[in-house]
Protein backbone atom coordinates (compact mmCIF):
# COMPACT_ATOMS: atom_id res chain seq x y z
CA UNK A 1 0.00 0.00 0.00
CA UNK A 2 1.46 3.74 -0.84
CA UNK A 3 1.70 5.96 1.74
CA UNK A 4 4.69 7.96 0.64
CA UNK A 5 3.88 11.70 1.82
CA UNK A 6 4.34 13.75 -1.65
CA UNK A 7 4.30 16.95 0.38
CA UNK A 8 8.07 16.28 1.59
CA UNK A 9 10.48 19.06 -0.37
CA UNK A 10 13.57 18.80 -2.09
CA UNK A 11 16.27 19.67 0.47
CA UNK A 12 19.62 18.91 -0.08
CA UNK A 13 19.48 19.25 -3.73
CA UNK A 14 17.16 15.49 -3.33
CA UNK A 15 16.24 15.97 -7.09
CA UNK A 16 15.82 12.25 -7.99
CA UNK A 17 13.41 11.97 -4.75
CA UNK A 18 11.20 15.04 -6.01
CA UNK A 19 10.95 13.90 -9.55
CA UNK A 20 9.77 10.12 -7.84
CA UNK A 21 7.55 11.64 -5.84
CA UNK A 22 6.36 13.70 -8.86
CA UNK A 23 5.51 10.28 -11.04
CA UNK A 24 3.53 8.88 -7.69
CA UNK A 25 1.73 12.21 -8.31
CA UNK A 26 0.70 11.69 -11.84
CA UNK A 27 -0.17 7.77 -11.65
CA UNK A 28 -2.68 8.60 -8.70
CA UNK A 29 -4.08 11.40 -10.23
CA UNK A 30 -4.39 9.38 -13.30
CA UNK A 31 -6.34 6.32 -11.83
CA UNK A 32 -10.06 5.47 -14.01
CA UNK A 33 -12.70 6.45 -11.69
CA UNK A 34 -14.27 2.82 -13.11
CA UNK A 35 -12.08 0.09 -10.57
CA UNK A 36 -12.44 -2.97 -9.48
CA UNK A 37 -11.83 -4.12 -5.59
CA UNK A 38 -10.66 -7.38 -4.80
CA UNK A 39 -9.15 -8.90 -1.88
CA UNK A 40 -11.83 -8.73 0.79
CA UNK A 41 -10.97 -11.19 4.35
CA UNK A 42 -13.26 -14.12 4.62
CA UNK A 43 -13.66 -16.74 6.93
CA UNK A 44 -15.51 -20.05 6.25
CA UNK A 45 -17.55 -21.42 9.25
CA UNK A 46 -18.01 -25.34 9.56
CA UNK A 47 -21.01 -26.29 7.49
CA UNK A 48 -23.79 -28.21 8.44
CA UNK A 49 -23.37 -32.08 7.69
CA UNK A 50 -26.87 -33.62 6.33
CA UNK A 51 -25.10 -35.94 4.64
CA UNK A 52 -25.13 -38.72 7.78
CA UNK A 53 -21.69 -40.13 5.46
CA UNK A 54 -20.67 -43.62 7.33
CA UNK A 55 -16.49 -42.62 7.14
CA UNK A 56 -14.26 -40.75 9.75
CA UNK A 57 -13.31 -37.54 7.52
CA UNK A 58 -14.34 -34.62 9.44
CA UNK A 59 -15.94 -33.20 6.02
CA UNK A 60 -18.11 -30.62 8.61
CA UNK A 61 -14.30 -29.26 8.56
CA UNK A 62 -12.05 -30.15 5.82
CA UNK A 63 -14.73 -29.16 2.68
CA UNK A 64 -14.82 -25.75 4.15
CA UNK A 65 -10.88 -25.20 4.87
CA UNK A 66 -10.44 -26.65 0.95
CA UNK A 67 -13.14 -24.12 -0.45
CA UNK A 68 -10.84 -21.65 1.34
CA UNK A 69 -7.81 -22.53 -0.34
CA UNK A 70 -9.49 -22.16 -3.57
CA UNK A 71 -10.44 -19.03 -2.81
CA UNK A 72 -7.54 -17.80 -1.88
CA UNK A 73 -5.69 -18.84 -5.13
CA UNK A 74 -7.60 -17.17 -6.88
CA UNK A 75 -6.69 -14.05 -5.12
CA UNK A 76 -10.27 -12.76 -4.86
CA UNK A 77 -10.48 -13.40 -1.12
CA UNK A 78 -7.93 -13.14 2.00
CA UNK A 79 -8.84 -16.10 3.52
CA UNK A 80 -9.01 -16.31 7.41
CA UNK A 81 -8.33 -20.25 8.40
CA UNK A 82 -11.20 -22.26 9.16
CA UNK A 83 -9.29 -23.19 12.56
CA UNK A 84 -9.52 -19.82 13.77
CA UNK A 85 -13.67 -19.51 13.58
CA UNK A 86 -14.07 -23.34 14.70
CA UNK A 87 -12.06 -21.95 18.26
CA UNK A 88 -14.96 -19.31 18.69
CA UNK A 89 -18.06 -21.88 18.56
CA UNK A 90 -18.68 -23.34 21.84
CA UNK A 91 -17.19 -26.85 22.15
CA UNK A 92 -20.65 -27.73 23.01
CA UNK A 93 -22.04 -26.45 20.11
CA UNK A 94 -19.72 -27.03 17.53
CA UNK A 95 -22.18 -29.97 15.75
CA UNK A 96 -25.12 -27.57 15.73
CA UNK A 97 -26.39 -24.99 12.74
CA UNK A 98 -24.67 -21.67 12.73
CA UNK A 99 -27.35 -18.68 12.79
CA UNK A 100 -26.38 -15.49 10.16
CA UNK A 101 -26.11 -13.43 13.29
CA UNK A 102 -24.26 -15.79 14.89
CA UNK A 103 -21.87 -16.16 11.93
CA UNK A 104 -21.56 -12.22 11.31
CA UNK A 105 -20.81 -12.11 15.34
CA UNK A 106 -18.27 -14.59 14.66
CA UNK A 107 -16.42 -12.49 11.26
CA UNK A 108 -16.96 -9.26 13.34
CA UNK A 109 -14.33 -10.77 16.17
CA UNK A 110 -12.53 -12.10 13.72
CA UNK A 111 -12.30 -8.84 11.93
CA UNK A 112 -13.53 -10.29 8.39
CA UNK A 113 -15.68 -8.13 5.70
CA UNK A 114 -17.41 -11.08 4.84
CA UNK A 115 -18.19 -14.63 6.50
CA UNK A 116 -19.71 -17.58 4.41
CA UNK A 117 -21.73 -20.46 5.96
CA UNK A 118 -22.90 -23.81 4.37
CA UNK A 119 -24.75 -27.10 4.30
CA UNK A 120 -23.01 -30.47 3.18
CA UNK A 121 -26.38 -31.92 1.49
CA UNK A 122 -24.78 -34.96 -0.33
CA UNK A 123 -21.58 -36.66 0.60
CA UNK A 124 -21.70 -40.10 -0.50
CA UNK A 125 -20.92 -43.47 -2.59
CA UNK A 126 -22.40 -45.99 -3.62
CA UNK A 127 -21.73 -49.65 -5.18
CA UNK A 128 -24.20 -50.49 -7.68
CA UNK A 129 -23.93 -54.34 -8.66
CA UNK A 130 -25.06 -55.41 -11.95
CA UNK A 131 -25.87 -59.49 -12.54
CA UNK A 132 -23.61 -61.98 -11.24
CA UNK A 133 -20.02 -59.85 -10.82
CA UNK A 134 -18.64 -63.64 -10.11
CA UNK A 135 -20.31 -64.69 -13.98
CA UNK A 136 -20.84 -62.31 -16.15
CA UNK A 137 -22.36 -58.96 -14.28
CA UNK A 138 -20.12 -56.38 -13.26
CA UNK A 139 -20.05 -53.63 -10.44
CA UNK A 140 -19.22 -49.73 -10.61
CA UNK A 141 -19.26 -46.84 -7.89
CA UNK A 142 -21.30 -43.86 -7.95
CA UNK A 143 -20.20 -40.42 -5.84
CA UNK A 144 -22.19 -37.48 -5.26
CA UNK A 145 -21.35 -34.33 -3.32
CA UNK A 146 -23.49 -31.34 -3.09
CA UNK A 147 -22.81 -28.18 -1.29
CA UNK A 148 -24.97 -25.10 -0.87
CA UNK A 149 -23.40 -21.80 0.60
CA UNK A 150 -24.19 -18.62 1.76
CA UNK A 151 -21.51 -15.62 1.46
CA UNK A 152 -23.04 -12.36 3.99
CA UNK A 153 -21.51 -9.28 4.86
CA UNK A 154 -20.53 -8.49 8.43
CA UNK A 155 -20.82 -4.63 8.31
CA UNK A 156 -23.52 -3.66 10.45
CA UNK A 157 -26.72 -3.00 8.61
CA UNK A 158 -26.11 -5.66 6.03
CA UNK A 159 -28.24 -8.18 7.02
CA UNK A 160 -30.17 -8.14 4.01
CA UNK A 161 -27.02 -8.63 2.51
CA UNK A 162 -26.84 -12.61 1.47
CA UNK A 163 -25.41 -14.50 -1.81
CA UNK A 164 -26.43 -18.06 -2.41
CA UNK A 165 -24.17 -20.03 -4.08
CA UNK A 166 -24.32 -23.89 -4.58
CA UNK A 167 -22.05 -26.31 -6.33
CA UNK A 168 -22.83 -29.71 -7.30
CA UNK A 169 -20.61 -32.85 -8.68
CA UNK A 170 -21.72 -36.63 -9.58
CA UNK A 171 -19.78 -39.23 -11.37
CA UNK A 172 -20.15 -43.29 -12.03
CA UNK A 173 -16.55 -45.24 -12.74
CA UNK A 174 -15.98 -48.75 -12.55
CA UNK A 175 -13.55 -48.69 -9.81
CA UNK A 176 -12.76 -46.49 -6.56
CA UNK A 177 -9.68 -45.21 -7.80
CA UNK A 178 -7.69 -46.60 -5.24
CA UNK A 179 -6.20 -49.92 -4.63
CA UNK A 180 -7.73 -51.72 -0.98
CA UNK A 181 -6.34 -54.48 0.91
CA UNK A 182 -8.45 -57.31 -0.82
CA UNK A 183 -11.98 -56.98 -2.78
CA UNK A 184 -14.39 -55.03 -1.23
CA UNK A 185 -17.68 -56.64 -1.09
CA UNK A 186 -19.73 -54.14 0.84
CA UNK A 187 -20.07 -50.95 0.95
CA UNK A 188 -18.53 -50.62 4.25
CA UNK A 189 -15.48 -52.26 3.46
CA UNK A 190 -15.27 -49.43 0.28
CA UNK A 191 -15.61 -46.65 3.01
CA UNK A 192 -12.88 -48.71 5.46
CA UNK A 193 -10.34 -48.48 2.69
CA UNK A 194 -11.16 -44.70 1.81
CA UNK A 195 -10.57 -44.21 5.55
CA UNK A 196 -7.16 -44.52 5.15
CA UNK A 197 -7.07 -41.90 2.44
CA UNK A 198 -5.73 -38.69 3.94
CA UNK A 199 -9.18 -36.13 2.83
CA UNK A 200 -7.72 -33.60 0.54
CA UNK A 201 -4.25 -35.18 -0.84
CA UNK A 202 -3.62 -36.45 -3.78
CA UNK A 203 -4.53 -40.06 -3.16
CA UNK A 204 -7.38 -38.61 -2.29
CA UNK A 205 -7.86 -36.19 -5.20
CA UNK A 206 -7.50 -39.49 -7.41
CA UNK A 207 -10.43 -41.48 -6.06
CA UNK A 208 -13.81 -41.06 -7.73
CA UNK A 209 -14.85 -39.32 -4.21
CA UNK A 210 -12.40 -36.35 -4.63
CA UNK A 211 -12.57 -35.68 -7.89
CA UNK A 212 -16.44 -35.01 -7.25
CA UNK A 213 -16.09 -33.67 -4.17
CA UNK A 214 -13.40 -30.84 -5.81
CA UNK A 215 -15.72 -30.44 -8.89
CA UNK A 216 -18.40 -29.65 -6.29
CA UNK A 217 -15.83 -26.90 -4.87
CA UNK A 218 -14.34 -25.44 -8.09
CA UNK A 219 -17.90 -24.57 -9.13
CA UNK A 220 -18.80 -22.59 -6.30
CA UNK A 221 -15.28 -20.57 -5.87
CA UNK A 222 -15.61 -20.38 -9.98
CA UNK A 223 -19.52 -18.20 -8.90
CA UNK A 224 -17.50 -16.46 -6.17
CA UNK A 225 -15.17 -14.72 -9.07
CA UNK A 226 -15.41 -11.05 -8.44
CA UNK A 227 -17.71 -11.38 -5.83
CA UNK A 228 -16.18 -9.71 -3.33
CA UNK A 229 -16.25 -6.28 -4.36
CA UNK A 230 -17.21 -5.96 -8.16
CA UNK A 231 -17.96 -2.78 -8.41
CA UNK A 232 -18.35 -0.63 -11.82
CA UNK A 233 -18.64 2.87 -11.11
CA UNK A 234 -20.95 4.91 -13.28
CA UNK A 235 -19.81 7.68 -12.06
CA UNK A 236 -16.64 9.70 -13.68
CA UNK A 237 -15.45 11.74 -10.26
CA UNK A 238 -16.68 9.51 -7.15
CA UNK A 239 -15.70 11.70 -4.44
CA UNK A 240 -16.51 12.74 -0.65
CA UNK A 241 -20.02 14.61 -0.44
CA UNK A 242 -19.55 15.27 3.14
CA UNK A 243 -18.26 14.80 6.46
CA UNK A 244 -18.72 14.97 9.68
CA UNK A 245 -16.59 13.22 12.52
CA UNK A 246 -17.11 9.34 11.65
CA UNK A 247 -19.76 9.33 9.28
CA UNK A 248 -20.48 10.99 5.90
CA UNK A 249 -21.45 10.80 2.50
CA UNK A 250 -20.46 9.77 -1.10
CA UNK A 251 -21.92 10.21 -4.54
CA UNK A 252 -22.17 6.43 -5.39
CA UNK A 253 -25.51 4.03 -4.59
CA UNK A 254 -27.31 2.19 -6.78
CA UNK A 255 -26.87 3.01 -10.13
CA UNK A 256 -23.21 2.66 -9.09
CA UNK A 257 -24.22 -1.31 -7.91
CA UNK A 258 -22.85 -0.15 -4.72
CA UNK A 259 -23.92 -2.43 -1.74
CA UNK A 260 -22.76 -2.18 1.99
CA UNK A 261 -19.46 -3.36 2.83
CA UNK A 262 -17.69 -1.88 -0.03
CA UNK A 263 -14.20 0.18 0.64
CA UNK A 264 -13.09 2.58 -0.78
CA UNK A 265 -9.65 4.71 -0.73
CA UNK A 266 -9.62 8.28 -0.37
CA UNK A 267 -7.37 10.61 -2.11
CA UNK A 268 -6.90 14.62 -1.49
CA UNK A 269 -8.48 16.37 -3.76
CA UNK A 270 -5.23 19.08 -3.74
CA UNK A 271 -2.45 16.74 -3.79
CA UNK A 272 -3.72 13.35 -4.60
CA UNK A 273 -2.26 11.90 -1.45
CA UNK A 274 -3.85 8.72 0.16
CA UNK A 275 -5.68 10.42 3.01
CA UNK A 276 -7.88 7.59 4.28
CA UNK A 277 -10.10 4.39 3.79
CA UNK A 278 -13.88 4.68 4.03
CA UNK A 279 -16.63 2.12 3.97
CA UNK A 280 -19.74 1.96 2.59
CA UNK A 281 -22.54 1.50 6.13
CA UNK A 282 -25.72 2.13 3.85
CA UNK A 283 -27.22 2.83 0.29
CA UNK A 284 -29.65 5.81 0.33
CA UNK A 285 -30.20 7.16 -3.55
CA UNK A 286 -29.17 6.29 -7.02
CA UNK A 287 -25.46 7.99 -6.35
CA UNK A 288 -25.76 8.37 -2.72
CA UNK A 289 -24.74 6.44 0.13
CA UNK A 290 -23.55 6.70 3.72
CA UNK A 291 -19.95 6.20 5.07
CA UNK A 292 -17.97 5.41 7.83
CA UNK A 293 -14.63 6.31 8.22
CA UNK A 294 -12.04 3.65 8.49
CA UNK A 295 -8.77 5.89 8.60
CA UNK A 296 -8.40 9.04 8.13
CA UNK A 297 -10.95 10.66 9.94
CA UNK A 298 -8.89 14.10 10.73
CA UNK A 299 -7.83 14.34 6.79
CA UNK A 300 -10.61 13.47 5.00
CA UNK A 301 -12.70 16.92 3.24
CA UNK A 302 -15.56 17.55 1.13
CA UNK A 303 -14.53 16.58 -2.57
CA UNK A 304 -11.62 14.37 -2.19
CA UNK A 305 -11.70 11.46 -4.41
CA UNK A 306 -12.97 8.10 -4.30
CA UNK A 307 -10.86 5.12 -5.52
CA UNK A 308 -10.99 1.30 -5.19
CA UNK A 309 -8.05 -0.25 -2.99
CA UNK A 310 -5.39 -2.32 -4.87
CA UNK A 311 -4.98 -4.25 -1.51
CA UNK A 312 -7.23 -5.14 1.54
Amino acid sequence: MLTTNIRRTCVGGDYRRVVELFVVALLLHALPGSAVQSGDSIVILPFADHSHFPGTWKIRQAIPEHLGELLGQRQDFVVIPVDSAFSLLPEDGRDAAITEDQARGIGQALGADLVMTGDILNFSIQRVSVGNPFVAGYSSYTALVEVETRLLHTVPGSQGSVVEVAGRSEATSTDLGLTLLGRPTETRATHTGLNDVPFGGEEFRATIIGKVTFEALAQIAEQLRGRSRAVRLSQHDPKVLSLEGEEGFVNLGVEDEIEVGYKFVVYSKRDTQRVGLVQIVAVLAPHLSQIRTLEGEQSIVSGDLLRAPSSP
